[in-house]
C-alpha cells in the first residue's frame, strides 16, 4: 500500500513540474535569439587578395540567395588586427533566422550549387580548390541572447 501511495505522490510531483515549466520560463530575463556561424581562416601566403575574391564571388552569392530565401539574416567578413603566428587572420560570420534556417539540407544546398555554379560537382571542386587558398581554423556555432526590457 505504502509503495502503491508512494507512486501516486511521484506521479503528482512529475506532472507539476510539467505544468511550472511555462511559468519558469516566463520569468526569463531573456529570449533566446538569432543563430550565428563564425568560421576562423587564415589565408595562405600570397592568398589573401585571391581568397577575399572567392569569397566575394562564391560565397557572397550563396548568402545572398539564402538572404531573399529569408534563412540569413547577414553576414561580415573580419580581418583581425594584431594576430600571432598561425592564428587566423579573417573571421567569417554569418547570422542565421534560426536553428531551422541554419540547419537547411542537402537538397535545398545541392539546388542552390545547381543554380549558382551549374552541378552540385562543380561547387565541391570549387571547395577543394579553396584549400590552396586558405586553412580552416575552426568554427562555432551560436545563438544570440536578449535581454528582455
Amino acid at each position: 500500500m505504502l509503495k502503491y501511495i508512494m507512486r501516486i505522490v511521484t506521479s503528482v510531483f512529475v506532472c507539476m513540474s510539467f505544468m511550472t515549466t511555462p511559468a519558469l520560463s516566463a520569468d526569463r530575463v531573456y529570449e533566446k535569439g538569432s543563430v550565428w556561424n563564425i568560421s576562423f581562416v587564415r589565408t595562405k601566403p600570397g592568398k589573401y587578395d585571391d581568397y577575399l575574391a572567392d569569397l566575394n564571388n562564391v560565397w557572397r552569392r550563396y548568402l545572398e540567395a539564402q538572404m531573399k530565401d529569408g534563412d540569413v539574416l547577414s553576414y561580415k567578413v573580419m580581418n583581425v588586427a594584431g594576430r600571432r603566428k598561425n592564428e587566423s587572420n579573417l573571421v567569417l560570420m554569418v547570422e542565421f533566422k534560426n536553428w531551422a534556417a541554419f540547419d537547411r539540407g542537402d537538397e535545398y544546398f545541392d539546388k542552390m550549387a545547381k543554380k549558382l555554379q551549374g552541378s552540385v560537382e562543380k561547387s565541391t571542386q570549387a571547395n577543394i580548390d579553396r584549400g590552396a587558398l586558405r586553412t580552416l581554423n575552426g568554427n562555432m556555432n551560436l545563438q544570440e541572447v536578449k535581454f528582455k526590457k
